[in-house]
């Protein structure tokens, strides 16, 4: 294995050929029909969480129709990967978008995709599945083949299993090919899905005379959420879960709930051997979930994220010192037993990343979910995709709509710095944390 060296810290860190970068990233955010877009909008603070009528009627059931919405989702080029029109016209927006960011952050990465046909590419995608949200396919009529046809179409093609099996077929990838659920962490959990399946130990395969490296060659991890349904709007902004202002104010003293928010986006992942770009050496990737809580299922547990970070920083002998960048998973929540979780996390992270180590220089934090929404399983793969840009860019956007930091977090406030400006940024170590609803974390 070829061997690299770096100082990190003013001690030798040997990198290897078989280190896992991120080379590709793609995407589709509110009002960003790609990520140069995006990143425009986060560096110049604009607001992307919209009012206007392009899901529903204004004033639907009482509820905000405030959201972080993608604007351009009706257009798609079904020959171009080799799909029939009559089955493209019943799949939904998410699965045409997730075809399309693929394919874009391989070209990111500087691969044709055609190469790669055949390879052993994983396919990772993380998706929130609600319950009832689909509604009804037509009335099969049983003695006509096209009332036939259409129904199967309407119920085969629109299986969530198809986001990523779906990006398998197309790109006759031979590699594992599965959508994750754990609610919000969706996206973060598919993402250490495809690290460990990268990571797996070499094995010599005596009947073709080779080693292999991993059970894959590279990966595809995405993260999708997109919202048609209003009911679901109506029932988690009666219940105080979603802000009624529909103002993102995450980690504000003004903060009263999350704003819902769409992403498709998508990251590529290869070994350093193979990439031709390197946006991020990835150094871990880990998962755990909370267990059984006094508190109920719902609600979050610091202990646990606190855990999960240690492992992850002293799987890899990271000293926790060296981190230079936070990007939360802060939501804009209050404290009640639905909506803990900006407290618990930050205390998490104070506690992992500060109190334990004695740290005094300030730990910037982002909040990216205060510029968009929450794009509740998309929001793992958007979270990595703004640290690639503040890596790229050599600054880390201002988070927005934060005056004041809410009371129960203040005492954490420094050594964490809350960043309201652009920051000038010399790429470093930096963290992304997820978690779900029901308690499955990703860090």
């Amino acid at each position: 294995s070829t061997l690299f060296i770096t100082l990190v810290r003013n001690e030798w860190t040997v990198m290897s050929a078989d280190d896992i970068l991120v080379s590709g990233m793609s995407g589709r955010f509110p009002l960003s029909a790609n990520t140069d877009a995006f990143a425009k909008n986060l560096f110049d603070g604009i607001d992307m969480v919209t009012d206007d009528d392009s899901r529903w009627p204004l004033g639907l059931y009482d509820i905000s129709n405030r959201m972080g919405k993608i604007v351009d989702y009706n257009k798609f080029d079904s020959k171009f990967f080799g799909l029939m029109d009559q089955m493209v016209d019943e799949i939904d927006p998410q699965s045409r978008m997730l075809l399309e960011t693929s394919y874009e952050a391989m070209l990111d990465a500087g691969i044709n995709p055609q190469t790669l046909r055949g390879s052993r590419t994983g396919v990772y995608v993380g998706v929130s599945q609600y319950a009832m949200t689909d509604g009804y396919p037509e009335d099969v009529q049983p003695d006509s083949r096209d009332s036939l046809q259409n129904v199967m179409l309407q119920s085969l093609s629109n299986m969530k299993t198809f986001y990523a099996s779906r990006i398998s077929f197309a790109n006759d990838f031979k590699g594992p090919s599965m959508i994750v659920d754990t609610a919000c962490s969706a996206s973060g959990t598919a993402f250490c899905l495809a690290m460990n399946d990268l990571k797996l130990v070499p094995c010599y395969n005596h009947a073709i005379q080779t080693t292999n490296v991993g059970h894959t060659d590279s990966a595809i991890v995405c993260g999708t959420h997109m919202v048609f349904e209003p009911f679901i709007n109506q029932y988690q902004q009666e219940l105080a879960i979603s802000s009624p202002r529909g103002v993102s104010a995450v980690l504000d003293q003004e903060a009263d709930g999350f704003v819902k928010a769409e992403a498709v986006c998508c990251l590529f992942l290869q070994r350093r051997r193979d990439a031709r770009r390197n946006y991020a050496h990835v150094r871990s990737a880990r998962m755990n979930v909370d267990g059984h809580k006094k508190m109920g299922m719902f609600f979050p547990s610091s202990e646990a994220h606190e855990q999960l970070m240690r492992m992850s920083y002293e799987e890899c002998n990271i000293d926790p010192r060296d981190m230079t960048y936070f990007e939360c998973h802060a939501t804009g929540t209050k404290y009640n037993i639905y909506q803990a979780g900006d407290p618990q996390e930050i205390k998490a992270i104070y506690n992992a990343y500060c109190k334990s180590t004695g740290r005094t220089d300030p730990l910037p934090i982002g909040v990216l979910k205060s510029n968009m929404g929450h794009a509740e399983a998309g929001s793992g793969v958007s979270s990595v995709i703004k640290i690639m840009i503040s890596y790229e860019h050599e600054c880390i956007p201002p988070n927005i709509n934060l005056n004041t930091i809410k009371d129960e977090i203040a005492q954490y406030f420094p050594p964490l710095l809350a960043i309201r400006e652009k920051y000038p940024y010399k790429p470093g170590l930096a963290g992304v944390n997820n978690f779900g609803i029901g308690g499955s974390n990703a860090h």
